[in-house]
């Protein structure tokens, strides 16, 4: 009996050390919104900007018949500024979101610099542009985002960017886009830049053995365009993840952050510090059980 209570307990122990190990989510880094996006949307936190184009006005800014058709909205984009080497060895993540009385809260989830992962491409696509720390988000689907009915004045629809990663000096949001079927520009405001090629993820050095370094771009049903030939030297990923969850509900404005995990990575490696935990435990186990013989 003795020695089951031994057991026990240094098992209850090493299961609340490997738990410890998983990081706990924070706010991401600020979206830093150009002044002139500033004046026709809403930043009810740091980490969440968006733009209404149906709602409350007594809420906030809300762009009244900018778009004739909210059932014509298959997408949309946004043109952000960063620090290029935060975004090369930090990364970073976040989603686009389509928000609406119909639809709830619709988050298509992008990645950037290290987070980007060939093996998991995300529906929200990276493109470079001809400006260093320059970067599209791009979103566009196979079908309409909203609703006809959210067209309706007792209704809202709105179009925002959100942000996951907490080490980056900053995300500066200059202009956003939301487009139709076909990708055309059916509102557009702030300074936007031309997209180029989706956006590689940087490698490191290459090896003693010299292996091929050469990274392949991100894949996309919507993108046959030719991969960018340029690899940049990086330092190993450190991104830690950062979870958005807050939801603000007033009158018929909803407002919420998309919750998911940043990288699989940091989670991976709780996990794995923590089985070393247990069988470090459990091995202390084993030698009182020893002793006791």
């Amino acid at each position: 009996m003795k020695i089951s209570k031994i057991l026990a307990g240094m098992s209850a122990a090493a299961i609340v050390a490997s738990m410890a190990m998983i990081p706990a989510s924070a706010a991401g880094t600020k979206l830093n919104v150009s002044d002139d996006l500033a004046k026709i949307g809403r930043q009810t936190q740091d980490d969440l900007f968006a733009v209404f184009f149906n709602g409350d006005e007594s809420e906030g800014a809300v762009n009244k018949d900018a778009i004739s058709d909210l059932g014509a909205v298959y997408g949309a984009s946004f043109t952000i500024k960063v620090d290029n080497n935060d975004w090369n060895t930090i990364g970073g993540g976040g989603s686009i979101n389509f928000n609406s009385k119909s639809g709830g809260w619709n988050a298509k989830d992008w990645a950037g610099g290290s987070w980007v992962e060939d093996d998991k491409p995300k529906d929200t696509l990276c493109y470079t542009t001809e400006e260093e720390g320059t970067y599209v988000l791009e979103y566009l689907g196979d079908a309409p985002v909203f609703a006809t009915t959210d067209g309706d004045a007792d209704n809202y629809a709105a179009v925002g960017i959100n942000n996951w990663a907490a080490d980056l000096k900053g995300i500066d949001v200059v202009g956003m886009k939301v487009l139709g079927a076909d990708g055309n520009v059916l509102f557009e405001a702030g300074s936007n830049k031309d997209k180029k090629e989706v956006q590689k993820k940087p490698v490191a050095e290459e090896s003693s053995s010299g292996a091929d370094s050469t990274p392949s771009g991100t894949d996309s049903k919507k993108d046959d365009s030719k991969k960018d030939d340029k690899s940049s030297a990086a330092a190993t990923s450190t991104a830690a993840t950062s979870t958005a969850a807050t939801s603000s509900k007033s009158g018929t404005t909803t407002t919420a952050t998309s919750s998911a995990a940043a990288s699989d990575n940091v989670a991976a490696t709780g996990a794995t510090a923590g089985l070393a935990l247990a069988g470090v435990a459990l091995a202390g186990a084993a030698i009182v059980i020893s002793k006791r013989k």
